[in-house]
């Protein structure tokens, strides 16, 4: 318990450095940000987006966002330690699921929609019934932070990375750990899992993007080409290309089958720190320390609309399953929801 409690100590002394580091990149980088506004750079492909609503509630930083597979409820964890369900149509707060000790970093649901799994720094996993609101279990096996959580599309696996260099495949189930995968050689910040489940993707500390063959976590592939910690990654909806943000300040788009580098979107003037790609496809979303919330055009790699309507760095990004909506999570302690209408 005593080593328990060493490292729950590291794991929010990094955090906090983490935050720190941040905090300093944005102050420089907010003076070069004009009032909020939206930026249409390149409209003719796809809607616009427009703010809808602010929701309010959190009392720290919102880390991570998840809608729900039906749509119906967009999940927010934050800094202060707490889980909100949120019907966001109506802006109205479901419930506050309470249980984590520290900073909740990632969250997501089950691909029924009745559970959702939480990755805090508090060392733990833990898995939450969606509909009662109550807590299901709780997985112990990371001797650090835990950043990144993921279901596998059968929903019988559930992965999580950690600071302490590994990403844990547990059971979902039987609430037992099936396999531990290292191979990092820093801390893990990001973890996926392929829409055909074939393949877990994680990204590092160590500048590296990582390739697993699933089921058994078998080693794939390494990548090397940003120059800075890997922050973010996302799977295109049809598996075929791989998201990568950095605090190098950029993103890069990968072909999943060959590892070869298909783009790299340049504009953030800081860490990107969130990336989801739209439903079709064809739009990819992404967060950053400059405090802007950017849309790029994935075929040509063309960025199409800017906001800065927050007032702190992008934290997280997330499509609603229909593409018709667009969320944003903010250090600002707020998510803002954007709705989706003709060019």
């Amino acid at each position: 318990m005593r080593l328990s409690w060493r490292w729950f100590l590291l794991s929010s002394l990094m955090s906090l450095t983490f935050a720190i580091a941040l905090q300093d990149r944005s102050q420089v980088a907010h003076s070069q940000i004009q009032p909020p506004s939206t930026e249409s750079l390149n409209p003719q492909s796809g809607p616009l987006f427009i703010l809808d609503k602010t929701l309010e509630g959190h009392t720290s930083w919102v880390e991570t966002l998840k809608f729900s597979p039906d749509g119906s409820i967009l999940a927010s964890g934050s800094r202060d330690n707490t889980i909100k369900l949120w019907n966001w149509t109506s802006g109205e707060l479901i419930r506050t699921l309470l249980g984590h000790s520290a900073d909740v970093n990632s969250l997501a649901f089950s691909p029924d929609g009745q559970g959702l799994a939480s990755a805090s720094t508090d060392l733990t996993v833990k898995l939450w019934d969606v509909n009662q609101g109550i807590l299901t279990g709780t997985r112990l096996g990371h001797t650090f932070a835990v950043r990144g959580v993921t279901f596998t599309p059968d929903g019988q696996t559930l992965a999580s990375a950690s600071a302490d260099r590994s990403i844990i495949l547990w059971d979902v189930n039987t609430e037992r750990e099936r396999r531990t995968l290292n191979w990092h050689s820093s801390f893990v910040w990001a973890v996926a899992v392929s829409p055909d489940g074939n393949t877990l993707v994680s990204g590092g500390y160590d500048n590296t993007i990582r390739f697993w063959r699933m089921p058994n976590g078998r080693r794939w592939r390494s990548i090397e080409g940003h120059s800075s910690p890997i922050t973010a990654i996302a799977f295109s909806p049809d598996g075929q290309t791989l998201a990568s943000a950095s605090a190098d300040h950029t993103i890069k788009l990968w072909d999943v089958n060959t590892g070869s580098l298909k783009s790299t979107l340049t504009g953030h003037s800081d860490w990107v720190l969130s990336v989801a790609f739209s439903p079709d496809g064809q739009l990819l979303a992404s967060g950053g320390a400059d405090r802007t919330l950017r849309l790029w055009n994935v075929a040509n790699g063309s960025l199409r609309t800017l906001f800065n309507n927050h007032q702190g760095r992008v934290l997280s990004v997330a499509f609603s399953p229909d593409g018709q909506a667009l969320a944003s999570a903010s250090a600002d302690q707020t998510i803002k929801i954007w709705r989706a209408t003709a060019p």
